[in-house]
Formats: C-alpha cells, structure tokens, sequence
C-alpha cells in the first residue's frame, strides 16, 4: 500500500510542476501586453540597476517581478522565522529582480525555453555536450553568467553574489535564503 501511495504522490507532483509550467508559458505569453511595474522596482533598484535590469526581454522583467513580490510575501507573513525577521528586505528584493541577469546575454523565445524545459526532463545530464549552442548555454549557465557580470561590478557583497550563481544549484542545501529564491523562481 505504501508504494501505491508514493507513486501517487510523484505523479501529482509531476502534474503540479506541469500545471506551473503552462502557467509560466502563458505569462510570458502576455508579459509584452502587461504593464512593468516601475513603482516597485524604483523602491529597490538604483538608477544603474534600472538601465541593467531593462535589458532584459519583458517576459523574464515580469518573472524578476513576480519572484521578488511572491519572496516579499513569504517574507512578511513568515516573521517568526530568524531568517525572515533579520533579512535585510530590500537587499533581498534586489537579489530576487537582479536573479535572471545572466539571461542578458542571449535570447531565449518562450518556444526556445518550453523546447529546453522538456529536454531537460528527458535528458538532464545529457545536455552537457551541445553548451557551445548559446541558447542552451544561456539557458542553464545564466546563473553563472549573471554571477560573472555582477562581479565585475565590484558593487554587491559575496552573499549576493552567491544567491545569484546558485538560485539553480539543487545541490546547495540548508540555506533558507537560497531555498525562498529557488522556491519562488520555480513557482513564477
């Protein structure tokens, strides 16, 4: 009986990730037609972080987006946890806005991205070896990428830096900073 159950449960996991993954599609769908909010990046960008962040396609702006306010929620309805309650917020929010920076440095349509989300499930380590295409390398190497740009900027302390290298590092465990970016960048 309770493997019956564990099969359940992974195949409503993976209809979960499914259903989050048309949705992810659709929003990037209509991302072009949505408004950015410039109130909300205003409170945490600076002028230089406005330019860098407008870089990006208007799809991955509106993810940026939707990760820092859904990680600015959690944050605020999880007071209780140390984590939370000592976090610098608007450090954080810049963490979460600047998160996909990395993707600056090549395009990936939404049909490059969906293509790459189902080869990935197919063949995860397999893909290794087709990094010199740039959309793959962008598409798993932008943390890296992003963490390399931000560097240079000798602007942003090593903890910073490190969410952003990692915020698809799975391997990476124990770390609730780490662990509300990936949550809500996996969710948005």
């Amino acid at each position: 009986m309770n493997k019956a159950i564990v099969i359940l449960e992974c195949k409503m996991e993976g209809i979960v990730d499914m259903i989050y993954r048309i949705k992810q599609f659709l929003w990037y769908i209509i991302s072009p037609f949505k408004p950015i909010d410039y109130n909300f990046l205003k409170s945490y960008l600076d002028k230089e972080e406005m330019k860098l962040f407008s870089s990006l396609k208007s799809g991955e702006k509106q993810h940026c987006i939707r990760v820092a306010k859904a990680s600015l929620q959690y944050i605020n309805n999880e007071e209780s946890s140390e984590i939370c309650s000592s976090l610098d917020k608007a450090w954080f929010m810049k963490v979460c806005l600047l998160h996909d920076i990395g993707k600056k440095f090549g395009s990936l349509s939404i049909i490059d991205k969906s293509l790459l989300v189902i080869i990935n499930k197919l063949f995860k380590d397999k893909m290794n070896k087709y990094m010199n295409v740039k959309k793959i390398d962008v598409y798993y190497n932008h943390p890296i990428k992003g963490y390399e740009y931000l560097k240079q900027l000798n602007k942003y302390d090593e903890r910073f830096l490190y969410l952003i290298k990692n915020h698809h590092n799975y391997k990476v465990k124990g770390d609730e900073m780490l662990n509300i970016l990936v949550h809500f960048d996996n969710l948005n």
